[in-house]
């Protein structure tokens, strides 16, 4: 083989091997693309089940803040309740104060009346002493 022959042959070699390089890299480009395509779709998937899972979550704190707005509704029904009963305990005190008040005038009224009708029962028995010495006189007489 001659010197020209043997470049040719190289050249022909270096262009099969340029052509199988650039084939390769196509070969590579394509099986990138593909993946990059793929990974995009699982992508498009991973974000509809993630928006689906927000919305769920957002249902879910939607019921729970219902649910505070109707514990907020009954707690102010207890607190109105809570002091609708203070000012009746209040008012209760108030009436079991007069009511003490009140006893205590009646026992004081009482202990005025049972002094006085010791007196009169301490009068009456004078008296009486009195009526039987008169009558013990007369009979002597």
């Amino acid at each position: 083989m001659t010197i020209k022959d043997t470049c040719v042959e190289l050249g022909t070699k270096i262009e099969n091997e340029l052509i199988q390089v650039r084939a390769d890299h196509c070969e590579l480009a394509q099986d990138l693309t593909e993946r990059i395509n793929g990974v995009a779709g699982r992508l498009k998937n991973l974000d509809a089940k993630v928006d689906e899972s927000f919305a769920r979550v957002d249902e879910r704190f939607t019921r729970v803040d219902e649910k505070f707005a109707k514990v907020d509704k009954r707690l102010a029904a207890l607190e109105e309740g809570q002091r609708v009963m203070q000012e009746s305990q209040t008012a209760m005190q108030e009436n079991m104060r007069a009511m003490q008040d009140s006893q205590t005038a009646i026992l004081a009224t009482q202990t005025a009346m049972q002094d006085s009708q010791t007196a009169m029962l301490a009068t009456q028995t004078e008296m009486m002493h009195i009526l039987v010495a008169i009558q013990r006189k007369l009979d002597v007489n």
